[in-house]
């Protein structure tokens, strides 16, 4: 893989966590994700604008790795809230039979 494309994938890792994080603002985003990532906010400031030269290799892996984590928290977030909703909607239903 060219460093340019791991660059670009880097980038692109950086900037999908931070506008998933955008709520707290763009500034609370780049310190979430640079504590999330174990980056500093200008390299996270930095990849969100595409003005990254290149990225270590290390860099690349351990983003990708808690990028995969934090993705996998939040779908069992999601699990837990679907079933809880699918629990309210069956007792809601017992209710009015």
């Amino acid at each position: 893989m060219s460093g340019s494309t791991l660059t670009d994938q880097f980038q692109e890792m950086v900037r999908q966590e931070v506008g998933s994080r955008r709520a707290t603002g763009l500034k609370g985003a780049f310190r979430e994700v640079a504590r999330l990532y174990n980056l500093t906010e200008r390299r996270v400031r930095a990849a969100w604008h595409g003005e990254l030269r290149s990225v270590r290799a290390e860099e690349w892996e351990n983003v990708r790795t808690r990028r995969r984590e934090a993705l996998h928290l939040r779908q069992e977030q999601i699990r837990q809230e679907l079933a809880s909703l699918e629990e309210e909607y069956a007792i809601s239903r017992d209710d009015q039979a």
